[in-house]
């Protein structure tokens, strides 16, 4: 009885531990936190009467997430005014999350993000970028923050080129840098990017899927965050289209073998 009731002690304690060491991470951006803020940059839009009265301050948001990192639930915690308040909403509806993990393992999970709203230093990101407020460029558009791949829509993004481009390979070899790293190191392949074609045009979660060293990753980042597109249309509603693009890195070559394919696919 002792030896039972010692046993049985053991097996609870063992428990107890294992509980106290499971790792729980909270759902966190797919696209990692550097690159969120790159996002958070391109996408943040000041509303022009709080703009225009110097309202500024934080948002916060409260969300649950469930095993595939879907956001199944949200609520503002820390508001600023009702506009500023929907902005950062919509903002935030736009990121794709990864689960919430414990020992590894998918689980339904609760976190929060944070959107600071400040008059001075918008106004220096706005000159930065090139623009204040992001406008639509196709009307009616999904308001379902639904994503979309090319299958599904009726009528495919396109990449809106400055003047003087007839093909998005000529444009991104004409902004392409070889990293200096690169070819020191030699290296040579491509990068394969997966993003989302916003109904505004802007592209956003930029993941990579293959990825290239030397600093080519970042960049085909770099060019991709610089294109602006026309959304997917489907049944003339622009929607969430998600897409993928190849950037070839092959030193010596001719343009043509640097950008050896681009492609949309489902997300």
């Amino acid at each position: 009885m002792i030896l039972s009731r010692f046993t049985a002690t053991l097996i609870l304690l063992a428990l107890v531990i294992n509980t106290l060491n499971a790792q729980y991470i909270e759902s966190k951006p797919a696209i990692g936190q550097k690159a969120l803020k790159s996002m958070v940059k391109t996408f943040l839009d000041y509303p022009a009467n709080d703009l225009k009265s110097k309202t500024q301050g934080t948002v916060k948001i409260e969300f649950t997430t469930d095993k595939t990192g879907t956001v199944t639930d949200y609520n503002i915690v820390q508001n600023v005014s009702k506009a500023i308040d929907s902005s950062a909403l919509s903002l935030f509806r736009l990121i794709i999350w990864d689960p919430a993990t414990s020992d590894g393992k998918p689980v339904a999970g609760k976190s929060d993000f944070e959107i600071k709203y400040n008059t001075k230093s918008f106004e220096k990101l706005a000159k930065r970028r090139g623009y204040k407020h992001i406008k639509q460029i196709h009307n009616p558009f999904d308001t379902s923050y639904t994503i979309y791949n090319i299958k599904q829509v009726t009528e495919l993004p396109y990449p809106l080129l400055p003047k003087g481009y007839k093909t998005l390979p000529d444009y991104i070899y004409s902004q392409l840098v070889y990293p200096e790293a690169a070819m020191k190191l030699g290296l040579a392949g491509e990068v394969e990017l997966m993003f989302i074609i916003e109904t505004n045009g802007l592209p956003s979660n930029i993941i990579t899927k293959k990825h290239l060293g030397g600093g080519c990753t970042e960049e085909a980042i770099r060019i991709l965050e610089g294109i602006k597109w026309y959304p997917g249309l489907l049944n003339d509603s622009a929607v969430r289209t998600s897409y993928n693009l190849t950037i070839g890195f092959k030193q010596g070559e001719n343009k043509d073998d640097h950008i050896p394919n681009q492609q949309g696919t489902g997300i």
